[in-house]
């Protein structure tokens, strides 16, 4: 008989996310996770085959709670146009939130490392959907162009780029209004 897993799936995405925003993505390690949930870093193998796997149940966990965030914001709304500002909105919170992990879901260290299909599909839906219903290009480029921006503007407020003043939270409303427009066009 195998020998019972010690560390829960749970255990070990709050280990990964913990050390990913107090470190960085970087200091995410076997060892480090290893050392955080208390066991020696070979029983991680029982979990994840390497450190890209570790980073994935983390990107994959913040892929479903941003989607948490992005079903509050259809549930409150059938207007696309709202829709899709109340993504940009949720992914700016969760940027937050979680400045490092973030990075998990356009940014990651290597594919293997990103959230997978089946975690993003719920969102790519949404936002898909969203993006249709306002124009007849395709929906792709177009998505991709709105959440190039959100994370854009969110990686610069997380890293201090906006030190000439004024009120930020005005700039990203105005500069969302401007991306809509686009879509809208």
């Amino acid at each position: 008989m195998p020998a019972p897993q010690r560390v829960s799936t749970p255990a070990l995405v709050t280990a990964v996310r913990t050390i990913a925003e107090r470190d960085g993505v970087d200091a995410v390690t076997m060892s480090a996770v290893a050392a955080a949930v208390g066991v020696r870093a070979p029983s991680l193998y029982k979990r994840a085959a390497n450190r890209h796997d570790l980073l994935r149940l983390a990107a994959d966990d913040a892929a479903a709670e941003l989607g948490v965030a992005v079903d509050e914001v259809v549930e409150n709304s059938t207007d696309a146009r709202e829709v899709l500002a109340g993504v940009a909105r949720a992914l700016r919170a969760f940027a937050t939130r979680s400045p490092r992990v973030t990075t998990l879901l356009f940014n990651s260290p290597s594919p293997e490392a990103t959230p997978s299909q089946e975690t993003l599909a719920p969102l790519m839906t949404t936002l898909l959907g969203a993006v249709s219903a306002l124009t007849t290009a395709d929906p792709l480029p177009v998505a991709r162009t709105l959440t190039a921006w959100a994370y854009g503007f969110c990686m610069m407020e997380q890293n201090g780029g906006f030190r000439q003043g004024a009120d930020v939270d005005e700039a990203f409303d105005r500069g969302l209004e401007i991306v809509l427009r686009g879509i809208e066009a």
